[in-house]
C-alpha cells in the first residue's frame, strides 16, 4: 500500500503541484477577475448614459468640431472617466 502510494507520487508530483498551483493562483486571480467584470458592466451603461445625453442634447456637431472625435467614441471616454 504504502510503496504503491510512493511510486504513484513519485510518478505524477510534477503535474499534481503544477495543478495545485493553477487552482490557486485561480484562486488568488478571482477577486481581480469579478472586479474588471463590475467595471466593464460600469463602463457600459455609463456609456449608453452618455450617448443618450449627447443626442438628447443635440450636440453632437459641437463636439465634434471641438474634439474631432466621433460621439460614441466620446460616449466611451466619458464612461470610462466616470468608472474610475
Amino acid at each position: 500500500m504504502t510503496n504503491k502510494f510512493y511510486q504513484s507520487w513519485k510518478e505524477h508530483r510534477r503535474v499534481i503541484i503544477f495543478g495545485g498551483f493553477i487552482i490557486l493562483f485561480g484562486f488568488y486571480l478571482s477577486p481581480v477577475i469579478k472586479e474588471a467584470k463590475y467595471k466593464n458592466s460600469c463602463i457600459r451603461m455609463s456609456s449608453k448614459a452618455a450617448l443618450t445625453k449627447i443626442k438628447k442634447d443635440n450636440i453632437r456637431e459641437k463636439l465634434f468640431n471641438e474634439t474631432g472625435l466621433d460621439i460614441e467614441d466620446l460616449a466611451k471616454i466619458e464612461g470610462y472617466k466616470n468608472c474610475i
